[in-house]
């Protein structure tokens, strides 16, 4: 003889079975998820490091372009007083041996502003790469 709640029971324990797949199923995705989440904020921990130490490099390279910019409108400025005194006076010897000397440093100065921005505008261009990952995570 066949119990009543047999058929019952064995629906309901099939149903118990399906739902605790579906729950281990669901707490595995979850852990996979936890872990991924756990990943990108390691990454966002590192990448923010970089960031902030690519912003001090910037920081110091514009120091560094002013400094040169400064040095250099000194010699713009020397330079340009020559250039009255020598049409002043008379053309004294010498005189041009000096100014081409002037010439030559401010040349030389102007190369290495020329590079300074050229760090500089890579050292931007590197800080908007890190800032973009940044800017996607938190857009999240």
């Amino acid at each position: 003889m066949k119990l009543p709640f047999s058929r019952r029971n064995a629906e309901l324990e099939n149903m118990n079975r399906i739902l605790t797949d579906a729950a281990r199923k669901k707490a595995e995705r979850i852990k996979e998820v936890e872990d991924q989440v756990a990943q990108l904020e390691r990454q966002v921990a590192h990448l923010k490091q970089a960031l902030e130490s690519a912003r001090k490099r910037e920081s110091e390279l514009e120091v560094a372009a002013t400094q040169r910019a400064h040095l250099l409108n000194e010699k713009d400025k020397e330079i340009a007083a020559l250039r009255e005194v020598l049409t002043q006076r008379a053309p004294l010897a010498g005189l041009r041996e000096v100014l081409a000397q002037r010439a030559h440093l401010l040349n030389d100065k102007d190369e290495e502003l020329a590079g300074l921005r050229e760090a500089l505008t890579k050292s931007s261009l590197r800080i908007q790469e890190l800032e973009n990952p940044l800017f996607k995570i938190a857009q999240k």
